[in-house]
């Protein structure tokens, strides 16, 4: 691009195609041509002579805040997993992807590192708030599962963050594993909990987040929360 180059969404408005939000939110859902080609990464330039073509006006809905699940694979990071491709089949949201659902997303669920499962990713920072009192439900996979009475009486003794838990369940579902229920305000105290239980997790899934289970989600899949479902 040479000196003369300047910001698509800004030659759009000085085109009179629409305003400067307006335009951001054409790029991102793919209504700009620019010499017959759809552009759709903002910030991208045109020169003054380029012609552009706005195929039609932006979907208010689409800049709304979105919420989708995934499904972590341990030592992942949940940004790297998102896009078009890893968009479970299926997916009645509705919903098509945009780059800008990468942004400023907070996150629930199975997010430590050595964690895998069920992670919940959202912009709306409302829900967010609500979710930090959601349940969480994990699966403990160890080499031996104290007995219940152990499992009490080491609950009893457990003080994460230097207080006893609130609202944490912990059962022994077999010889090798633990089901554990806790609040997502909780979840970083789980390593400190384990220690306590006197317990080398071998495997730590999340399962659940509040009423939303893990599903059909296949490791490395997400799929967008559409407005009937809730947590």
């Amino acid at each position: 691009m040479s000196d003369t180059a300047i910001r698509l969404s800004k030659r759009m408005v000085e085109l009179g195609l629409c305003t400067r939000r307006e335009a951001d939110a054409c790029i991102e859902q793919g209504l700009v041509k620019v010499d017959g080609r759809i552009v759709t990464a903002l910030g991208s330039r045109v020169e003054p002579q380029q012609r552009i073509e706005l195929l039609g006006r932006p979907d208010a809905q689409r800049d709304a805040a979105i919420t989708l699940l995934l499904h972590k694979p341990a030592d992942a990071e949940p940004l790297t997993l998102l896009g078009p491709d890893s968009q479970m089949p299926g997916d009645v949201s509705g919903l098509s992807w945009l780059p800008r659902h990468r942004q400023h997303l907070q996150g629930f669920g199975a997010m430590a590192e050595h964690a895998h499962g069920l992670v919940a990713l959202t912009q709306d920072r409302k829900l967010a708030q609500r979710l930090t009192d959601c349940q969480l439900e994990f699966l403990i996979n160890v080499d031996a599962a104290p007995s219940a009475a152990d499992l009490q009486q080491r609950q009893n003794g457990l003080r994460p963050g230097g207080k006893p838990p609130r609202d944490l369940k912990i059962s022994r579902q077999s010889d090798r594993q633990l089901r554990l229920v806790l609040p997502a305000r909780d979840a970083r105290w789980l390593d400190d909990i384990c220690a306590g239980l006197g317990v080398s997790p071998l495997a730590l899934r999340c399962i659940r987040i509040g009423r939303l289970a893990i599903g059909q989600l296949t490791a490395g899949q997400w799929r967008y929360v559409p407005d009937f479902e809730r947590f």
